[in-house]
């Protein structure tokens, strides 16, 4: 008798959330259409786009420093986004969150929020290209912080949706990535493309990762391996270093298993968000304020962050990171560093390796055609070099004699080379050769599949 009572309680507190959430719905004066049509802005923004603003009666789409837009960088092709910058003082600014970059809309599309709660971007002809997904989910109400978050919140001001839940290729100060989220980066084609591109930062327990999509296959090329621990979250921090705030650190946060974070629907517009036990990566030291700063995965696969310095009369925005740079890890090991193929030694683009022996690099070089599928092969050796995947693979690779790794290579229509270690006799294959690294060690060799 008790466990009915108990179970008709629980479903009758079940029922009056449920009809509680349905019941909430945003205030008609809160509801907008916006149409995507007039004049487009005059100020620079980042990849030589053309913007138009998105404004709504009783509606801020402004919170300084960010603001919402659509723009395009080919005509008629619109994302929804959020850009950081100041517009007064004429410097280029920042696209730091797209919604929609790989499926755009064009002229007189619609953004739409309506008393459902649900945040809808649409084509002309009303075919949805993007949206929140939060109809009648108690939402009452959206708002774009101070932090550049834009948020749609329920009556008690909690968090049903956020975009620093689905980030594209930058995270901005205090933004997260999460395992029982969106937890990756993916960089953009290019400057004029906003589509996905072919590198990403994958926050797995083993270690925030860098990966070349080639081929179908992830080719590991950086990152912070989390080593014995595993990571849940890692946040992207700038830190004061004194109690003036006069210098800044910013900082990586890896948060380990063992104390895992709140999840976010337990969020709130007015809460902070720890994320456990971390361990702090300095990226850099600023002797400036550095909260208005993002980190990015570039479309030629660097991590870098950018930092706002006012003191400067132009180019504000600093670069003040880069994982493949002077200070962090060796220019030469970014697979893109020398374009499609070359090597690269002491940050320069030094050759092209050819058949006929390594002639002068130049944006023409290119890696050897391979043949159709069981055509005939041959391999040009190069002395003295390492694979962008050596420092990650070396002590995983196979032993095999050098006959034998050749064979492997050359029954894998993919294999572009092989490279291998003499004195360890470890041997790896790949589908994209990219940059390769001169090494010092002539124990350390590539062949190079071509085409006889």
């Amino acid at each position: 008798m008790a466990s009915t009572a108990l179970s008709s309680l629980l479903f009758l507190s079940f029922f009056s959330i449920v009809v509680s959430s349905a019941l909430a719905q945003v205030p008609a004066n809160k509801t907008f259409k916006y149409v995507n049509e007039g004049e487009f802005g005059d100020y620079i923004v980042e990849y030589d786009a053309n913007y138009r603003i998105i404004s709504a009666p009783n509606v801020d789409f402004f919170n300084f420093p960010f603001q919402l837009f659509l723009y395009n960088t080919t005509p008629n092709a619109y994302i929804l986004a959020i850009r950081a910058g100041i517009p007064r003082d004429e410097d280029l600014m920042r696209w730091v969150w797209d919604a929609n970059r790989n499926n755009p809309v064009r002229e007189k599309a619609t953004l739409t929020f309506g008393t459902n709660g649900n945040l809808v971007l649409a084509n002309p002809d009303g075919k949805i290209a993007w949206q929140t997904n939060t109809a009648n989910k108690g939402v009452t109400g959206m708002a774009l912080l101070d932090t550049g978050n834009l948020v749609l919140h329920d009556k008690n001001g909690k968090y049903v949706w956020q975009s620093f839940d689905y980030p594209t290729d930058t995270i901005l100060v205090g933004q997260s990535l999460r395992l029982n989220g969106r937890s990756k980066l993916v960089s953009r084609t290019s400057a004029a493309d906003s589509r996905d591109g072919p590198y990403s930062i994958v926050l797995e327990p083993s270690g925030f990762n860098m990966y070349v999509n080639y081929s179908g296959q992830r080719l590991i090329y950086g990152g912070f391996p989390s080593g014995a621990q595993k990571y849940v979250a890692v946040t992207f921090e700038a830190v004061p270093e004194n109690d003036n705030a006069t210098a800044y650190e910013l900082t990586l946060g890896l948060a380990e298993a063992a104390s895992p974070p709140p999840k976010p629907s337990t969020r709130h517009l007015l809460q902070s968000f720890p994320i456990g036990n971390s361990q702090g990566r300095i990226l850099k030291k600023l002797n400036y304020n550095a909260t208005l700063s993002f980190l990015r995965l570039d479309s030629d696969g660097n991590l870098r962050a950018y930092t706002y310095y006012p003191k400067v009369s132009y180019l504000r925005w600093e670069e003040t990171f880069a994982f493949f740079g002077p200070n962090f890890i060796r220019e030469c090991a970014l697979p893109s560093k020398c374009g499609s193929y070359g090597l690269c030694d002491k940050r320069n683009c030094v050759a092209c390796p050819t058949p006929k022996g390594l002639l002068g690099w130049s944006e023409s070089c290119a890696p050897p055609k391979l043949p159709p599928c069981a055509g005939k092969v041959n391999y040009y050796k190069i002395v003295g070099v390492e694979h962008f995947m050596s420092t990650y693979l070396d002590d995983k690779a196979p032993k095999m004699k050098v006959e034998a790794c050749r064979d492997k290579c050359s029954k894998d229509c993919k294999c572009a080379g092989f490279f291998y270690r003499e004195e360890s006799s470890r041997c790896f294959t790949t589908p994209l050769l990219g940059t390769l690294i001169k090494d010092v060690n002539t124990s350390h060799v590539g062949y190079i599949k071509y085409a006889l």
